[in-house]
């Protein structure tokens, strides 16, 4: 065993011994569930060990079932308003006696698409889904209906929900997929302008569809000058559908991350975050497709289901979008810049090589040697680096033990609206002290990352 080996094996058990003193009747829940839930308990990346069981949620902060507190970087993966807001819960409350679902036309669902609309400068029109994933299976519908083309072109590090053709990567189908399904699958590469139009131009014929977030969550990695302009010209040149994947990056500005790059793509996907903690997916664009989705067309696409646009999460999705007004999303993300630059001083000062990059609310933190990170893929091979890879797994099991949540398989940072800025001061306490911790071991296993 190697003395770097020998440094993560003896800090992973001092780790795990502080977790197993703080939460028991999480590790006895997390047992009990391996008996009826395949893998376990629900709803969370892997850790590294059991995971702890939530009690309740509120505001920045989660509540375990042994009364530990957590402030919370991950906020349900997009909730930016935060948990369990005053408002979203007056306005569920308020809609609950009247009905959870009545498959008649309701008009909170008429407010919230005209809200859309006059949001986002690309939406002429919007159609609700259960969630992303629905949500994008309806857009890629929709841009294969209208251009009479099957393939669809994705960005390398890009994460688009669990419909087939969102979710497939070529070289291999994911188990299930029928292997078929990467023949309409292109893959090019974040940033890369040039790689990128050699693609769309040698398929031009066959591509319905261009899918890209505008602001790459895998690494929160923003484009380059002008590729998402690019993305724009080429596919208006060859009349292929520009989708924009909202669902994580939406509360980037008040127009979404079109708005925020000014580029104007032809459907727009939205989810999680819109729901302020409810389930929610909405598909937006011109009217040129969305009518693609009209029960009046005799052209149309299948994309109905009962519970779709149900009032309970359209009234938590309209206060949501009442409360995040451009003036509260430049105060969160005045405070995700706030966290950023404290990051990178308690790196200066714990002697550890790293950026932290991303845009506003939205803030990844990377160990790297690299002047630049531009490319997600690249980003992910090097946060895999054995040695490192375990060294900062460790790092963030040892937040949690001090009471900060981060993503685990990602170091991503969310930052909702009712994060303080003395709670910002307290994680970068945190990170500080869990970054001297693994020093020595980043010594041995990554020593160009150590002053």
């Amino acid at each position: 065993m190697s003395k770097g080996e020998e440094l993560l094996t003896r800090y992973e058990k001092e780790v795990e011994a502080i977790w197993r003193d703080m939460t028991p009747k999480s590790r006895a829940l997390g047992e009990r569930a391996e008996e009826f839930t395949p893998g376990g308990a629900l709803r969370s990346h892997s850790t590294g060990t059991y995971l702890a069981y939530c009690d309740r949620v509120d505001g920045s902060h989660m509540y375990d079932v042994d009364g530990n507190r957590y402030i919370d970087l991950i906020v349900g993966m997009t909730s930016i308003i935060g948990h369990n807001h005053p408002k979203v819960a007056a306005a569920v409350q308020k809609q609950v006696p009247k009905g959870l679902v009545t498959f008649m036309p309701d008009e909170g669902w008429d407010v919230l698409a005209e809200m859309m609309c006059s949001r986002v400068p690309s939406v002429e029109k919007v159609w609700p889904a259960f969630g992303g994933s629905q949500a994008f299976m309806w857009a890629i519908l929709a841009a294969r209906a209208h251009t009479g083309r099957q393939k669809i072109l994705k960005i390398w590090g890009g994460y688009h929900g669990t419909y087939d053709d969102a979710f497939a990567m070529p070289p291999k189908a994911s188990p299930g997929l029928p292997e078929n399904t990467l023949d309409n699958i292109l893959m090019t590469n974040w940033n890369d302008p040039e790689g990128t139009e050699k693609i769309i131009r040698e398929n031009k014929d066959d591509l319905a569809a261009v899918i890209t977030e505008g602001v790459q969550t895998g690494g929160t990695i923003p484009p380059s000058d002008g590729y998402l302009t690019f993305l724009r010209e080429q596919t208006e040149k060859y009349g292929i559908v520009l989708i924009f994947d909202e669902i994580v990056n939406f509360w980037l500005d008040h127009g979404g991350t079109g708005a925020l790059y000014d580029v104007k793509p032809d459907l727009c996907v939205y989810g999680k975050g819109i729901g302020g903690g409810l389930p929610m997916g909405l598909v937006g664009g011109h009217n040129d497709i969305m009518k693609l989705f009209s029960q009046k067309e005799a052209f149309r696409i299948a994309a109905i289901a009962a519970h779709q646009g149900d009032p309970v999460t359209v009234a938590a999705s309209t206060a949501c979008l009442d409360i995040m007004t451009a003036d509260a999303i430049a105060r969160i993300n005045s405070n995700g810049e706030l966290l950023a630059d404290g990051i990178r001083g308690v790196l200066r000062d714990v002697g550890i090589t790293g950026q932290v990059i991303g845009y506003g609310n939205h803030q990844s933190v990377h160990l790297t040697t690299a002047d630049e990170v531009t490319n997600p893929v690249a980003y992910l091979m090097n946060a895999n680096k054995p040695g490192l890879r375990e060294a900062m797994a460790l790092f963030r099991r040892s937040l949690i033990n001090k009471g900060v949540i981060t993503l685990e398989a990602l170091m991503a940072l969310r930052v909702s609206t009712p994060l303080t800025e003395s709670e910002i001061e307290t994680t970068l306490a945190a990170m500080r002290e869990s970054f001297m911790e693994i020093h020595p071991i980043l010594k041995e296993v990554a020593p160009d990352l150590v002053a």
